[in-house]
C-alpha cells in the first residue's frame, strides 16, 4: 500500500487554508513548482545530477529552473566529500533563482549548526582537504603556536606530527569559512530553521510537544538568536586568546574553567572582559538549538507512534496554516516515507550512498498531485507508507503467519512463570527450524459469557478471562495501534487458553524503576502514556500496573500485555484514569470513529458479550467528548 500526496485524507481537509499573502519572512506562497530535497551530506555529484534531471540547473551548474522554488531541509554538509561545493553552489543558485523569479530556501539542519559551532565529529578527511589550498603555511604555524601554548609537553617533532594528524591541512581554513564572519558561516547563520512554502512546513528534524504551540516566526527568532549569540561569544573568547581554535566543542567548559582560575589567581577581584561571553558558552547547553527536542534534532516525528506524534504535528501545522510537515534527519531505507496518513513526509533517503546506502530524491509539488523523483528514474513515484508491525518486529512474521504458527507449531517446552495468581506459562514452539516463545494464560472464571442471553453486570464485570487477551489484540489491530502482541486461542498440555507472543528484550516499568534503568528512547514516556490512557479507557482496563507496561530495551517503545481483567460493561472511565487529561489528534479521532457495532461484532463476538461491545462504543464516545483536540 502506498500513500498519496494529494492531501485528500479525511483529516487534512479540516486544516486551515493557507492565506494568499505570506505572514512572515519565513512563509512563502507561489503558484509555481516547488522542489524539495533533504540531507545531501556532501553527495555533490548525485545531488547535482538530480537537479539537472529536474531542470533546476543546467549542465554548467547554473540555475535553469525559472520560477521554481528550491527547498532544502538541511544537512548539506558532513561526512561526504562535496560538502563545500554543495553549500557554495546553493549560495550561487540563491541569487540566480531570485533573478529568474524563482527562489532558494534552506531550513538549517543539525550538521550545519554542528560545524558552525565547532562540533566536528563527522567532518571527513575529504571535507578538510577541500579547504587545503585556502590555508597558508603561516596560518598553520600560527595555529600550531597557539596549540603549543597550552600543550607544552612532548618532543617537538612528535607533537607536530600528532598535531598535523589531528588537525589536517584545511582545518584552519574550514573553521574560518564556517565562522560567523566567514564566507559560508555568514550565509548559513542568516538562514532559518523552519519555513512554510504554500501548504507545507519544512524543517530538518520534526516538531516536539514543547514547540508545537509556537509560531514559525517565534521558533526561528529564538533558535537563530541562540545560535548567533553562541557564535558571537566564541568569537570574543577566541579573540581574547582564552579559547583558541584547537579546543574541541566538548572540551570548552573544562578549558574555560581552567582559564578563569588562572585569571582570578593573577587578577584577584577583577572581572575579565570576556566573562559574559564565557557564561553564554557555559549556559548554551540549555539552548533550544542544541537540544534533542529542537526542530533540527528531534526524531519523534519520524520514529514515534503516529497516534502520539500526530497530536504535536497537527497542532503545529494548524497554527502555521499548513497541511503537511516535510522533514529529513532520520534516513529511510532509500524511499521517501509517509507517516500519519500523509501528515508527515520523511524526505531523507540516504543520498550519500557511501554512508547511508540510499539514493538521491526530491519531493515535487506542482499543479497536479505531488510526486517523488528519484535520481535516474522517469517514474513519478509516491511515498511508501510507514507501517511498524509489532508481530514483524517481535517474531519476523506477519500477524496471520504468527497466528497460524501458534495454532499449529509443535510445543517443545513449557515453563511456569510463577507470576500473578493465575500462573501463566512460557511456551516455546518450533516448526521448520523456526522457534518462537509465547505466554499461555488459561484462567477463565466465567466460561461462555460471550454467548449467553443475559449479561449479569455484578458478576461478569469481575471476570478473569484469557479470551480478553485475544479481544485486546483484535481491537488493537482494528485501530492500527500495534502495541498489543499477537494472540490466539490454543491448547497447551490439554488446557485451552490464550497464547500471546512473547515480547523479547523488554523490561517492565516496575523493574526499570527498581534497577534504575534510564529511559533512553527517542519517544517520550509521557507521550506514550497518552495512548495508554486512551486504550485502557476504551477496553476499561483497571488492572494496568507497572508489571504489565513493557518497554522494548532497544528503543523504549511501550507494549501492552495482560488484559484478562478488562472489557467491563461500565460506560465510565476506570478508576485510575478518572482524572487524567486525554489528548486526541484528528488522526486518532478518525480511527476511534471507525469503530462501529457491525465491525466490532464481527471481530470481537467470539470473545465478548454484546453488552461488552456496546460498552466499548459508549466509552469511545466518552473519550471523544472529554478529550482535548489539536484545534485552537
Amino acid at each position: 500500500m502506498r500513500a498519496t500526496l494529494q492531501l485528500c485524507s479525511f483529516f487534512l481537509a479540516s486544516f486551515l487554508v493557507v492565506s494568499v499573502n505570506a505572514a512572515s519572512p519565513f512563509e512563502f506562497n507561489t503558484p509555481e513548482r516547488v522542489v524539495a530535497f533533504a540531507d545531501v551530506h556532501g553527495a555533490y555529484d548525485d545531488w547535482t545530477a538530480m537537479l539537472q534531471e529536474l531542470g533546476v540547473i543546467d549542465e554548467s551548474f547554473n540555475w535553469s529552473g525559472g520560477k521554481t522554488t528550491l527547498v532544502s531541509t538541511g544537512d548539506l554538509i558532513d561526512r561526504g566529500p562535496g560538502s563545500r561545493a554543495v553549500v557554495e553552489l546553493l549560495m550561487k543558485l540563491e541569487g540566480q533563482a531570485a533573478n529568474a523569479g524563482g527562489a532558494v530556501h534552506l531550513a538549517l539542519g543539525n550538521h550545519e549548526v554542528m560545524v558552525m559551532t565547532g562540533d566536528l565529529r563527522y567532518v571527513s578527511a575529504a571535507e578538510y582537504a577541500a579547504f587545503a589550498d585556502d590555508e597558508t603555511q603561516a596560518e598553520r604555524d600560527e595555529f600550531y603556536a597557539q596549540y603549543r601554548k597550552f600543550n607544552t609537553g612532548g618532543e617537538e617533532l612528535e607533537v607536530r606530527t600528532s598535531f598535523d594528524m589531528q588537525y589536517p591541512k584545511g582545518y584552519v581554513a574550514m573553521k574560518k569559512a564556517f565562522a560567523l564572519d566567514g564566507a559560508l558561516g555568514r550565509w548559513l547563520a542568516a538562514q532559518p530553521f523552519v519555513i512554510r512554502v504554500n501548504d507545507k512546513v519544512y524543517m530538518h528534524g520534526g516538531i516536539a510537544n514543547e514547540f508545537s504551540e509556537m509560531s514559525i516566526a517565534k521558533l526561528n527568532k529564538q533558535m537563530q538568536g541562540e545560535m548567533q549569540q553562541y557564535l558571537e561569544s566564541i568569537a570574543v573568547l577566541q579573540k581574547a586568546g582564552v579559547m583558541p581554535m584547537h579546543v574541541g566543542y566538548f572540551d570548552r567548559r573544562n578549558f574555560l574553567n581552567t582559564r578563569v582560575e588562572e585569571f582570578v589567581k593573577l587578577n584577584p577581584g577583577v572581572k575579565p572582559e570576556w566573562y559574559d561571553a564565557m557564561l553564554i558558552v557555559f549556559d548554551a547547553q540549555k539552548y533550544q538549538v542544541f537540544g534533542d527536542d529542537s526542530p533540527n534534532w528531534y526524531r519523534g516525528t519520524a520514529k514515534c507512534h503516529p497516534y502520539a506524534e500526530s497530536f504535536n504535528t497537527e497542532r503545529f501545522l494548524k497554527r502555521a496554516g499548513a497541511k503537511q510537515l516535510v522533514v529529513g534527519h532520520t534516513p529511510t531505507k532509500g524511499r521517501v516515507g509517509a507517516r500519519m496518513d500523509g501528515l508527515a513526509i520523511r524526505l531523507d533517503t540516504g543520498m550519500l550512498k557511501s554512508v547511508y546506502h540510499g539514493q538521491a530524491s526530491a519531493l515535487v509539488s506542482q499543479d497536479g498531485p505531488d510526486y517523488i523523483h528519484y535520481l535516474g528514474s522517469s517514474e513519478r513515484a509516491q511515498p511508501v507508507t510507514s507501517h511498524q508491525s509489532i508481530s514483524q518486529k517481535l517474531s519476523g512474521m506477519s500477524d496471520q503467519q504468527l497466528e497460524d504458527f501458534m495454532r499449529t507449531a509443535e510445543i517443545v517446552s513449557v515453563e511456569s512463570l510463577d507470576t500473578g495468581i493465575t500462573n501463566p506459562k512460557r511456551v516455546r514452539q518450533e516448526e521448520n527450524g523456526v522457534t518462537n516463545d509465547a505466554v499461555f494464560k488459561y484462567e477463565d472464571t466465567d466460561p461462555g459469557i460471550e454467548s449467553r442471553s443475559r449479561y449479569i453486570t455484578r458478576r461478569y464485570n469481575d471476570s478473569d478471562r484469557y479470551v480478553y487477551d485475544v479481544a485486546a489484540y483484535k481491537l488493537d489491530r482494528m485501530l492500527g495501534w500495534e502495541m498489543v502482541p499477537t494472540a490466539v486461542i490454543a491448547e497447551v498440555e490439554g488446557d485451552e487458553g490464550a497464547l500471546s507472543d512473547w515480547v523479547e528484550k523488554s523490561i517492565n516499568e516496575r523493574d526499570r524503576l527498581a534497577e534504575d534503568v534510564p529511559f533512553e528512547g527517542y519517544c517520550k514516556q509521557y507521550e506514550q502514556y497518552r495512548l495508554r490512557f486512551i486504550f485502557d479507557i476504551l477496553i476499561h482496563n483497571d488492572d494496568r500496573n507497572l508489571t504489565n507496561i513493557l518497554w522494548t530495551k532497544d528503543d523504549f517503545m511501550m507494549k501492552f500485555i495482560d488484559h484478562s481483567l478488562a472489557f467491563r460493561s461500565t460506560q465510565k472511565r476506570p478508576k485510575q484514569y478518572r482524572k487524567v487529561t486525554l489528548q486526541v489528534s484528528d488522526l486518532l479521532e478518525a480511527r476511534l470513529k471507525s469503530l462501529n457495532l457491525e465491525n466490532l461484532t464481527r471481530e470481537l463476538s467470539p470473545y465478548l458479550h454484546p453488552t461488552q461491545i456496546e460498552g466499548i462504543l459508549a466509552r469511545r464516545d466518552l473519550i471523544l467528548k472529554e478529550a482535548k483536540g489539536t484545534s485552537k
